[in-house]
């Protein structure tokens, strides 16, 4: 289940990030933040959070690359109990496993009603005694309308100069960084493309590498290697689909460079919060 589960969002994620990338010349992703299009309810979250980074930018003396850092921080840290929580169930599943594969052997063959009664329902028990809800696997794509919502904000913002009916007016923004005139335009050096590229595949390392107290060899399944290569060869497919979209905006490539760094600090928090978690459950079994 959970090596499944990684392949939806990953197949998700990629159609998500092909859907945006091909949305690059409609009216939506060219157009100023405050210009009627797309869905209402989530334009009104870009309308907000573009509103947040204005504040913020200005604040910090105009400058636009410090609100969109910022925001992309509250954004990341907003979503972490999302994270948490799907990366708790990833844990708890991976626990059960052992169990799970006892259960699958014991009727391995029992095609029966009866017998598949009894195995849903001890694979219920040890759903129940790991707390694990198969529904759970839903939790990232709660986040998604505000990913999509920022993605069009860093578009968007630098074209918003209130020329136009409705648009908002930031154009009194800096909209450079270091060596780039202008957020909007692509890297001139490729820098932060290359940044985009380099942090997501070490990411992608990190991430899909079982911590050592979840390995189980005993119970590493040919289908749970190949689910693991398919997976492999979908994180190659997502850097390279990354950086040539970050190949054409500047802006893009920093935000994902600050959600890349934030989530690699992210996961390995979330790893030692979910160690110290597992050691205290050892504890309790033994105890009772």
């Amino acid at each position: 289940m959970k090596n499944a589960t990684r392949i939806q969002l990953l197949i998700f994620t990629g159609l998500l990030v092909l859907l945006l990338s091909g949305c690059n010349s409609a009216d939506m992703y060219s157009s100023p933040v405050g210009i009627e299009g797309g869905v209402g309810w989530v334009q009104w979250i870009v309308e907000k959070i573009a509103d947040l980074t204005y504040y913020i930018s200005n604040a910090a003396g105009g400058h636009y690359w410090i609100g969109l850092i910022a925001v992309t921080l509250i954004v990341r840290t907003a979503g972490w109990p999302i994270y948490s929580k799907s990366n708790a169930m990833t844990m708890n599943m991976q626990q059960a496993q052992p169990e799970l594969e006892k259960v699958k052997e014991k009727y391995q063959g029992r095609t029966d009603e009866a017998s598949q009664k009894k195995m849903q329902a001890e694979t219920l028990e040890i759903y129940r005694k790991y707390k694990i809800n198969p529904l759970g696997c839903l939790l990232p794509f709660l986040q998604m309308p505000i990913f999509i919502a920022m993605y069009q904000v860093v578009r968007r913002i630098p074209l918003s100069a209130g020329q136009e009916v409705g648009a908002r007016d930031y154009s009194d923004l800096n909209f450079s960084f270091l060596w780039i005139d202008n957020l909007a335009d692509p890297d001139p050096l490729y820098i932060l493309p290359i940044l985009v590229g380099v942090l997501m595949f070490f990411y992608q390392k990190f991430s899909m590498k079982k911590p050592d107290y979840l390995q189980n060899k005993k119970y590493e399944t040919p289908q749970a290697a190949q689910s693991q290569k398919t997976m492999k060869y979908m994180s190659y497919f997502m850097v390279i689909m990354l950086v040539s979209i970050a190949l054409t905006n500047a802006g893009i490539a920093l935000y994902w460079i600050i959600g890349n760094a934030y989530q690699f600090v992210q996961t390995y928090v979330n790893r030692r919060t979910n160690l110290k978690r597992m050691d205290e459950m050892k504890k309790d079994q033994v105890i009772v």
